[in-house]
């Protein structure tokens, strides 16, 4: 199980780029982290801002999300343990995909940007 810690605010900085304008919050390490395994891993078939990509036409973040569908953090990473990327799910470690997953949770506003996904409680952090 996953669960957030950190402070309970809004995302306060634009994730892509994570180029914060000052006085936002800055990212913590784990979504910082996550942004660049999300370029390497799932930037190609769903884009690099999670709106369309090479094959993935259908935001994963975002206003008319796909990653709504899994109502909580948990749901959106046992789905990332089992089928991403599609092509072999084992070739990124579960570590990498929580950080993963806090990178599209911090897009999505599921929660902050300088906050910790960890173990226990994910499904306290619903998505929206």
């Amino acid at each position: 199980m996953l669960r957030c810690v950190g402070a309970a605010l809004p995302v306060l900085a634009v994730m892509i780029g994570l180029g914060a304008a000052s006085g936002t919050t800055a990212p913590s390490r784990q979504v910082a982290e996550g942004q660049r395994l999300y370029g390497e891993n799932c930037g190609a078939c769903h884009g690099e801002d999670g709106q369309r990509g090479s094959a993935y036409q259908t935001p994963i973040w975002g206003g008319r999300a796909r990653i709504a569908r899994f109502e909580t953090a948990l749901g959106l990473f046992e789905y990332n343990q089992i089928a991403m990327p599609f092509n072999d799910p084992s070739q990124i470690s579960d570590i990498d995909k929580l950080a993963i997953v806090a990178f599209m949770l911090a897009n999505h506003g599921a929660m902050p940007a300088s906050a910790t996904l960890e173990y226990g409680g994910a499904a306290a952090i619903p998505i929206r």
